[in-house]
């Protein structure tokens, strides 16, 4: 079974390069917790400036936005979204995302 690809802005953006998405820092955060979950996805940290071609190749060109946990084709996880130009299941908010760890490896959960 492919691991689930997560995929955060890099921090630093913006024109004085001191922005970072902060649903994208949420989900960096959960990890702090129980960093033993970073070992069930593959992160990859992309810059912000768009397209973001990765995810533009996963799901399509309205799909790119981050953070977005995107599963391998044909599984489609309960409470995911899927991409109608490539049939591969995602979720892309913060909190869904930790709720979604919390709820398939008994980690935390996020819904305060």
């Amino acid at each position: 079974m492919q691991k689930p690809q997560l995929y955060l802005l890099k921090p630093g953006f913006g024109d004085k390069a001191d922005q970072f998405c902060p649903d994208c820092a949420l989900v960096m955060g959960y990890f702090s917790y129980l960093p033993e979950l970073l070992e069930q996805v593959e992160l990859h940290l992309i810059d912000f400036e768009r397209p973001r071609a990765e995810l533009v190749e996963l799901l399509g060109e309205d799909l790119q936005n981050s953070p977005s946990l995107v599963f391998a084709q044909g599984e489609q996880p309960e409470g995911a979204s899927v991409s109608s130009i490539t049939g591969r299941a995602y979720i892309n908010d913060g909190r869904a995302i930790c709720r979604w760890f919390g709820l398939n490896y008994n980690g935390f959960m996020c819904d305060a």
